[in-house]
C-alpha cells in the first residue's frame, strides 16, 4: 500500500539528485509506517503533480540523514534528538529543472526487500541517538561543499 512521504516546498539539482524540501521527521514517519519500511535508494515513488493531477514514477536515489564528519565529530542540520531525512530524486535532468511546489511524494513499492538490511526504523533512531553528534546551525552550513 503506498504511503505519504511529504509535499514538496523547494526543490534543487544538486550531485545526488533532484533534492527536496521539506526533510521528513523520522518519529513521526516511523510511527505510520511498519518498522521495516524503509525508502531505499532504486526504491520507486510515486509523484503527485498539482499542476496537472497526474501521476508520475520516479526513482529514489537518496533518503538519509543529512550529516558530515569535520575535525573527528559528526554533524548533521537535523536535531540528532528529533531527526530528519533529506530526500532526493534520481533520474537524469537539467540543472534548472525543479519540481512544482505542491507536488505530492509517496512510496510506491508494497513489498520491501532491500530495508531489510537498516533493521528497521527503531533501530536507525536507537543508531542516530547512541551517537555523538552536533547539530550544525543551518545558516552557517557551507552549501558549496558537495560530500557530504
Amino acid at each position: 500500500m503506498p504511503y505519504y512521504l511529504l509535499t514538496v516546498t523547494a526543490s534543487r539539482r544538486t550531485n545526488l539528485g533532484l533534492q527536496v524540501e521539506p526533510t521528513v521527521r523520522i518519529r513521526e514517519l516511523a510511527s505510520r509506517v511498519k518498522d521495516t519500511d524503509v525508502p531505499m535508494p532504486g526504491e520507486r515513488v510515486l509523484l503527485r503533480r498539482p499542476d496537472t493531477g497526474t501521476w508520475w514514477i520516479a526513482p529514489l536515489a537518496s533518503f538519509g540523514l543529512e550529516a558530515w564528519q569535520k575535525d573527528g565529530n559528526f554533524h548533521t542540520r537535523s536535531d540528532p534528538a528529533d531527526p530528519e531525512f533529506t530526500l532526493a530524486l534520481g533520474g537524469k535532468g537539467d540543472p534548472e529543472e525543479v519540481l512544482p511546489v505542491g507536488t505530492e511524494i509517496w512510496m510506491a513499492d508494497k513489498t520491501r526487500t532491500s530495508a531489510q538490511r537498516t533493521q528497521g526504523w527503531r533501530h536507525i533512531i536507537a543508531g542516530i541517538a547512541s551517537g555523538d553528534w552536533y547539530q550544525a546551525d543551518p545558516d552557517t552550513v557551507d552549501t558549496t561543499i558537495t560530500d557530504r
